[in-house]
Formats: C-alpha cells, sequence, structure tokens
C-alpha cells in the first residue's frame, strides 16, 4: 500500500474538521469527562483557525485514498530557541485503515521530513488511557518524556 502525507488545505478545512469529529467521538472513551462532539467542535474549530502558527495539517493518503489526519506544531524548544520541535497534537488513522501499516508509514513519512529540516526532536501527545496508542508509539521508538498532572480547584 503506497502512503502519503498531503498538506490540507485552507478550502479542506471543512472535510478535515467533520473527519475530526469522528476522531473526537473515538478519543472520547479514553477522557474522563468526555464531551459531546457537537460542544467540542463548536469552540474547538475557532480556537484552532486563531492559532495556526505553526500549525501543519496533513491528510494521510493510502493508494490515493483519505485514510487519516495528522495535526502537528513545529515551534523553538523552548529554552533552547535556537532548536526546533515538532509536537504531534492529533494523530488518526480511519479503523478501515488500521492493522495495515497506514499509520506507522505516515509517522516514518513524516519523520523523514523532521529530519530534512533539521528538527531536533518529534514528540507526539497521548491520552493517559489509551493504551492502543501508548503501543503504537512506543513500538515506532517513542519514549516518555515527562507525565503531565492536573487536578480540579
Amino acid at each position: 500500500m503506497s502512503v502519503a502525507l498531503v498538506p490540507i488545505a485552507a478550502d479542506e478545512f471543512d472535510d478535515f474538521f467533520e473527519v475530526f469529529g469522528d476522531y473526537h467521538e473515538e478519543m472520547s472513551e479514553f477522557e474522563d469527562e468526555p464531551e459531546a462532539v457537537e460542544s467540542f467542535m463548536s469552540h474547538y474549530r475557532p480556537a484552532m483557525l486563531a492559532d495556526m502558527e505553526g500549525r501543519e495539517l496533513y491528510w494521510i493518503e493510502a493508494d490515493g485514498e483519505t485514510a487519516g489526519f495528522i495535526v502537528t506544531r513545529y515551534l523553538p524548544d523552548w529554552p533552547h530557541e535556537e532548536r526546533m520541535i515538532a509536537s504531534i497534537a492529533e494523530f488518526y488513522v480511519d479503523p478501515d485503515f488500521r492493522r495495515a501499516g497506514v499509520g506507522s508509514e505516515a509517522v516514518e513519512l513524516l519523520l523523514a521530513e523532521h529530519r530534512d529540516r533539521g528538527t531536533h526532536l518529534v514528540e507526539a501527545d497521548i491520552l493517559r488511557a489509551n493504551e492502543p496508542a501508548k503501543a503504537f508509539w512506543y513500538g515506532l521508538g517513542f519514549e516518555l518524556q515527562f507525565h503531565q498532572t492536573g487536578r480540579k480547584p
């Protein structure tokens, strides 16, 4: 299967956010307090579009079909701002394309892009309870960097 990363154009944002809604619904099973898709998207979409600096959106294509997406942030590595990092904030492979190497190949393509750029580090955000995602990313050689904690006041 041929896998490619294709930048998502501004005129494709409606399509992207439709697929993102499916992704959010799937991810809600790993959330302590899941938010309904409509409610989440009503504030996520405008917030994301208002903050596009350094954000890169890619379709994952498999044999020319849309198989998912990747959303990254490309930014200076504070406090070492002379080096850049890429943070994979959202990564989704449609269930019809899972277990076929599409996700792994998409990550390898993204890593190759960032090797070419001289990126210092590529990170992937994973929800704490998402064991399948942990297995996926660890299987690709990603390592735990830190734990982030939080609580309600």
